[in-house]
């Protein structure tokens, strides 16, 4: 019910989410070259849309990017001849295995810290 409530007072806001839906995709999307560079746009995108139109534009934006993102996977397992699960299957694993190397990275010491023997 409270789902329900809430999806219902955030309606009017559904135009407007999902124009900056677009605009955020087409304006990151364009650096996928640069992967790391990405969630920083994206995080800069989020924090313009809260600061500037408040939290129920935020939270109407993260309902929209959440839909196009659902829309994205069951698209990409059609034409790819995968089910949904097996998409999400190696996102899953390649986001965990970029994960564990970048934790890797971080649990290192820099070498250069490091005193000689």
């Amino acid at each position: 019910m409270e789902v329900h409530a809430e999806r219902d007072r955030l309606l009017p806001l559904r135009s407007q989410a999902t124009r900056t839906t677009i605009g955020m995709l087409r304006g990151n999307a364009a650096h996928a070259s640069q992967p790391d560079l990405v969630p920083y746009l994206n995080l800069t995108y989020l924090m313009a849309v809260k600061e500037g139109r408040g939290e129920d534009e935020l939270m109407a934006f993260a309902l929209s990017l959440a839909n196009w993102a659902v829309s994205a996977v069951v698209d990409l397992a059609q034409h790819t001849n995968r089910t949904v699960e097996q998409v999400l299957d190696s996102y899953e694993t390649a986001i965990m295995a970029a994960a564990e190397a970048e934790a890797d990275e971080e649990d290192r010491p820099d070498q250069a810290d490091e005193e000689p023997q």
